[in-house]
Parts: C-alpha cells; structure tokens; sequence
C-alpha cells in the first residue's frame, strides 16, 4: 500500500513489546530501505540476522544475509555516484530506458549544446557502466568498477568514450581529449551535428 511511514510506527510498536522478533526487525530494515535510510537499515538486518542465527532459523538466515549484503551494497552506493539518479531512471529499468535517458541527457549538458561538460562527463560514465550488463551488476552489489585498474573519470578507460561516442556517430566532444583521440568536431559532431 506504500504506508512506509506509517508502517514504521506500527512495526516499532511491535519491537517494543517484543525486541527479539527478527522477523519485525526484518520488516523494520525493508522498511527503512524503502525509506532511503539505509545504515538503519543495515543495523537492523544485522540484529535480525544474529537473532535468526540465535533461533537456529537456517533458512531466514540465508535469507537474511542476502538481504544484508544487498542493503550494505545501497550504503556503500549512497556514499559513491548514483548512476541511476544521474541518467534519471529507476533501479529496474531496461536497458532500453538506459539508452533512452542517455539521449535526453546528452543533448542537455552536451558542450556543444551549451551544456555542462562535467555533467555530460558523468551522464557518459553512468550510461558506460549501466549499458554493461557485468558492470552494471557490479555497480548494483556495491563493488569496485575497477576494470580499468580504477583511473580517471570512475575508473574509466577512455576507450568507454569513444565507443561511446562512436555509437551516435561522432568521436570525443572537447575535453575528452587525448592523445589519439579525434575530435568531435572532425566527425561532423559539431554544431548541429549530434545525432539525435
């Protein structure tokens, strides 16, 4: 019924009277997690879980341990670049809605368009990572993207880029240079020149 609020109230009701529920303490953390406030959250899966474990429940603790690693991989996340609030996409979307987004918000910080290059550059990283589906796996369970040993710009290589770029028909807007790279503009990416 998306009552997260006042679903709190009530299940923090039900922990008062009895602390050692971790099946309230379960229903607690999802909570907070819905709610964004995810060290709760973490916290109280990890008293959920050592409950779990103190009742001998093996199977709720299996099922809690993956619920705790997905919710340290979202603290871990917060504290890091959102691609998803980047590109301006839910958590499940397609990749089609990737893509999508991509478009919309490269035509709006692109350089040439009179946008922000920064941005531009962080809408190319979280489009890099998020088109991957190995990456955007990686990203999601709160590991390194370390591929390309951690560099530059996310750990990104530049070879991200121009594919990248390659893709809509153009090379590397200004300020992505780099030895070897062409320029955006060689490639009738100028002006008027983006593909979409």
């Amino acid at each position: 019924m998306n009552k997260h609020d006042e679903a709190l109230t009530d299940i923090e009701e039900s922990i008062t009277l009895n602390p050692g529920n971790f099946k309230a303490l379960r229903t607690r953390a999802r909570i907070h997690l819905h709610l964004e406030n995810l060290e709760g959250s973490v916290a109280d899966f990890k008293a959920a879980l050592e409950q779990a474990k103190f009742e001998d429940s093996i199977a709720e603790v299996r099922s809690l341990q993956a619920e705790l690693k997905k919710a340290e991989a979202a603290l871990k996340r917060s504290k890091t670049k959102d691609y998803y609030k980047i590109l301006g996409v839910p958590r499940e979307c397609t990749e089609t809605e990737i893509k999508k987004a991509y478009r919309k918000e490269s035509l709006i910080h692109h350089p040439d368009k009179g946008g922000d290059e920064e941005k531009f550059k962080l809408v190319a990283e979280a489009f890099a990572v998020l088109s991957d589906p190995q990456r955007r796996q990686r990203y999601d369970m709160g590991e390194e993207d370390s591929e390309y040993g951690g560099g530059g710009m996310g750990g990104m290589d530049p070879r991200d880029f121009s594919d990248l770029f390659a893709q809509f028909g153009g090379g590397m807007p200004p300020g992505f240079g780099g030895g070897g790279f062409h320029s955006f503009h060689s490639h009738g990416g100028g002006r008027g020149g983006f593909p979409f």
